[in-house]
């Protein structure tokens, strides 16, 4: 950085900037650079609310333009500014001569800084909208105690979003899915819940509670924007101790089921180093933001720090489902599939000359027998490239495009080998719910 600063800021003031970099250091401060795409370096530094109350009584002095709030640019190519959290102002006017109370920055989003209080804030954001179930269990008419888990209240209703294994029998799902459910909140409050939509598959559910006082609730964010090295925080009941927040980043956004020894369907879930325990199954994955971005599921035994959950664009589409028909609608056509790139497709056009002439597109390995897509035409080998008239690439884009659309005739285009095009046209049936 001494460097970079010597290079880069003329002698006149050069020593300044090392006044500046000695705060950094005797406060716990935090020296960073960036540049924009107009070629001016931003340096910025971070210090304590208090420090900068101080620096007043330092013996020699700074530069005011050294420090100050962003947005505010001196010495031409290079900008200083410095993060802190102001202080709680007085009320101002607008320009209507209307009261307007100052914002306080502890209330906002992370911005995609990690601060001090970011996760802190995080987590006080979605704490009091995530609740604790208990559901009694027994075995003959013998209560055999409880099991634990937690949920998030999603709707000012009283709709709490937690997993289905928390909340239902999976021996005898259709007799328990409008079971008792037991909720306790952040606050204290207790209510009786009841299971109105389960989905095994998915592993999700949505439970009611009716309250006469408003209710808590999270916000939903977006699991689409999520990357690999993200920071997020687990909250829930494990072990029965309410109220517990674990943090760690996002490991893996799309970790396929397959990946994990999961038979059945395609489904894909955020892999996380969250500490997740028994009782944080149907807790949210929460991002800086205080934002649902999962619901957590499941961990590996046999390893710590590999939690997985469940993106919350997919449970958004079965929440919808939910709405609209009171379970998951699934399409079956009867096809085993693979994805396709550039790298696999050259591998197995080196196996075999003839394999179709694509770059991308899903491979059919297996049609299963007296299936919709055995009486379409399909075969082995298969390599489909537009699915109802739309291009795809992904098993996930021909799973969006049939949606819920059972008996909907739909034509698919797909290469052969001989540089053969065919276009079939196949009636999905609705899969099989106990599959």
């Amino acid at each position: 950085m001494m460097n970079f600063l010597r290079r880069a800021v003329s002698s006149s003031k050069r020593s300044e900037l090392i006044r500046i970099i000695s705060v950094a250091t005797a406060t716990s401060g935090i020296l960073y650079a960036s540049t924009n795409p107009d070629a001016r370096t931003r340096v910025s530094l971070a210090i304590p609310e208090s420090v900068r109350e101080s620096l007043s009584l330092l013996p020699w002095q700074i530069s005011p333009g050294l420090i100050h709030r962003p947005e505010q640019s001196l010495f031409g190519n290079f900008v200083f500014s410095s993060r802190v959290s102001p202080k709680s102002e007085a009320p101002i006017n607008d320009e209507k001569g209307v009261s307007v109370e100052a914002s306080d920055s502890s209330s906002k989003p992370s911005n995609g800084y990690l601060g001090r209080d970011t996760i802190a804030n995080a987590a006080a954001r979605i704490g009091p909208a995530v609740i604790n179930l208990s559901v009694p269990q027994g075995f003959h008419g013998i209560s055999m105690g409880k099991s634990i888990g937690s949920g998030t209240i999603i709707d000012a209703d009283g709709t709490i979003l937690t997993c289905a294994h928390v909340v239902v029998d999976f021996q005898n799902i259709r007799h328990s899915s409008k079971g008792r459910v037991d909720v306790t909140l952040q606050d204290g409050r207790t209510f009786e819940g009841v299971v109105v939509n389960a989905d095994l598959q998915s592993d999700i559910a949505l439970v009611k509670i009716k309250s006469k006082t408003p209710l808590p609730t999270a916000k939903l964010g977006f699991s689409s924007k999520l990357r690999p090295g993200d920071w997020v925080i687990a909250v829930g009941c494990p072990l029965s101790l309410q109220n517990t927040v674990t943090a760690g980043i996002v490991s893996c956004v799309d970790r396929k089921s397959s990946d994990l020894g999961l038979g059945g369907k395609h489904r894909e879930y955020l892999q996380t180093d969250c500490s997740i325990n028994a009782g944080n199954s149907g807790g949210p994955l929460v991002n800086l933001d205080g934002e649902v971005i999962g619901v957590n599921i499941m961990k590996v035994l046999a390893a710590d720090g590999l939690g997985f959950s469940v993106p919350i664009d997919s449970v958004s589409k079965i929440i919808e489902h939910f709405k609209k028909s009171g379970r998951v609608i699934r399409p079956w056509i009867g096809l085993k599939m693979v994805e396709l790139n550039n790298l696999i497709v050259a591998q197995l056009k080196e196996r075999d000359p003839m394999f179709p002439d694509v770059e991308r597109g899903v491979l059919v390995p297996t049609v299963i027998p007296g299936s919709p897509a055995d009486r379409a035409g399909f075969k082995p080998g298969d390599v489909v490239v537009r699915f109802d008239g739309k291009p795809v690439e992904t098993i996930k884009e021909v799973i969006e495009i049939m949606d819920d659309r059972v008996g909907k005739r739909m034509q698919v285009v797909v290469e052969r080998s001989n540089k053969e095009r065919v276009t079939l046209e196949v009636i999905p049936e609705e899969a099989n719910p106990d599959m």
